[in-house]
């Protein structure tokens, strides 16, 4: 009997952990309410990104996190950074962010999360 409760305890402890590795908005949902436009720069400091996040839904969106993924001729990805949009996102709005990047054949950016902000449950 108390091997059953470890074995219970232990499957129980992986359970929330299964569903925690997936992402936290769905690819039709970001597809669905925001579009990004992007291009590459060289400024004085180096590479970077810089661009548009629209807003095309009717809720206004805070705390947006971009992913930029680095790719190579080939399009594997090199490596991975972060960067976040500043300011809430009206609805119907556009945001401009930019960010320093390493270089680079080419790059590849999504929106990684983000806020619903005005939301009544």
């Amino acid at each position: 009997m108390p091997a059953l409760v470890a074995v219970l305890v232990a499957v129980a402890m992986l359970l929330p952990a299964a569903g925690t590795a997936g992402p936290i908005h769905a690819d039709a949902t970001i597809a669905e309410y925001f579009r990004l436009q992007w291009h590459t720069t060289f400024g004085a400091r180096g590479p970077e990104v810089a661009g548009y996040v629209d807003n095309v839904g009717n809720v206004p969106v805070d705390r947006m996190q971009l992913l930029v993924e680095r790719l190579d001729a080939d399009g594997a990805v090199l490596g991975a950074s972060r960067t976040w949009v500043m300011g809430v996102i009206a609805p119907q709005q556009r945001t401009h962010f930019t960010t320093r990047v390493a270089p680079a054949p080419s790059y590849r950016i999504s929106i990684l999360t983000f806020d619903w902000t005005n939301c009544r449950d």
